[in-house]
């Protein structure tokens, strides 16, 4: 009997330890031919997928939910690589007299963009624990949106003039605060929130939500001719999944000499697998991320788990 030979397939990744293994060939299947293109600027891969360089790639949740819903002909695995609580980025100046995110009210703060999955839940755990609607704070983004958005009444988002980074404005005094995917570079900020890591942690204990930013997203041309693709796909990033939580476990493979505590912390909180894929288990992160997406105007239309993911069975672990 002749086996089937392989799907060939580009993918692009971000640059971490879930996606490492596919990229490093630490990953078999004898269903697919993998080449994977491994990306630290996710603007750049999510620029590179659309304009059609990858058949799959992991992609963010915000712009793929915007698309979905106005019929781009795309699809996702629920594999979600990528995950962060949100509550800790929210910066200010370290002099600022803000603490509370109550004091956000009517104050100018700066995004990269709306179409952005950070600055999405940041507007929902505004309104859901802090009362802070996203209507009530002047939103200043340095760029304008992909596609267009028909905002809520109410909610006011300007574009900012000049090329100068949200950094620097909030530094500048132009911003009251930022809301930004990753910790600044430099001095001179500090998260709007002390205690963050606790707060998060409480959040998690109260709703089992551990915001996801990404997914993997497919052409629905490239799945027309290879059906078969998403299921080994998400039997792939499983696997890689399982070995990147491998190499946490070994002390050895880490550069922080405390890993073993921090290894221990995270289990005791979020238990052996906080990067669960599948819909199984993250049916409050999706839940969240729909109503999140219908509120801001993120979204067009009725969006549900069912149209935005496909159904390739198992729980990913």
């Amino acid at each position: 009997m002749t086996r089937a030979r392989p799907i060939r397939l580009v993918l692009a990744t971000g640059y971490h330890a879930r996606a490492r293994p596919p990229w490093e060939g630490r990953v078999k299947s004898r269903k697919l031919k993998l080449r994977v293109f491994p990306f630290g600027n996710d603007g750049e891969c999510h620029r590179r997928f659309l304009r059609g360089e990858f058949d799959v790639a992991e992609f963010s949740l915000a712009l793929y939910i915007a698309l979905k819903s106005r019929g781009a002909p795309l699809a996702a695995i629920p594999v979600f690589p990528n995950r962060k609580f949100r509550h800790s980025y929210i910066f200010v100046r370290e002099d600022s007299s803000l603490r509370d995110p109550a004091e956000l009210k009517g104050k100018a703060v700066g995004i990269p963009a709306y179409l952005n999955t950070c600055g999405l839940w940041v507007r929902g755990l505004l309104g859901d624990e802090y009362g802070v609607r996203a209507q009530d704070v002047i939103w200043q983004a340095l760029k304008k949106e992909a596609i267009r958005i028909t905002l809520p009444q109410g909610t006011r988002l300007e574009l900012l003039s000049g090329k100068a980074a949200l950094h620097a404005r909030l530094l500048a005094g132009e911003l009251a605060a930022i809301v930004v995917p990753d910790i600044p570079e430099g001095d001179g900020v500090r998260p709007l929130l002390s205690g963050s890591k606790e707060i998060e942690q409480d959040y998690y204990r109260r709703t089992q939500i551990f915001p996801t930013s990404h997914a993997v997203v497919i052409r629905k041309s490239f799945l027309k001719k290879n059906p078969s693709a998403a299921r080994e796909l998400f039997r792939a990033w499983s696997e890689a999944k399982k070995l990147a939580l491998q190499d946490d476990e070994d002390p050895t493979y880490s550069n922080f000499a405390w890993i073993r505590s921090f290894w221990q912390e995270q289990r005791e909180v979020l238990g052996p697998d906080p990067w669960r894929y599948g819909i199984s288990g993250n049916e409050r992160v999706i839940e969240a991320l729909i109503r999140y997406a219908a509120e801001q105007g993120i979204s067009e239309g009725k969006v549900s788990v069912d149209n935005l993911f496909l159904d390739v069975g198992g729980s990913g672990g």
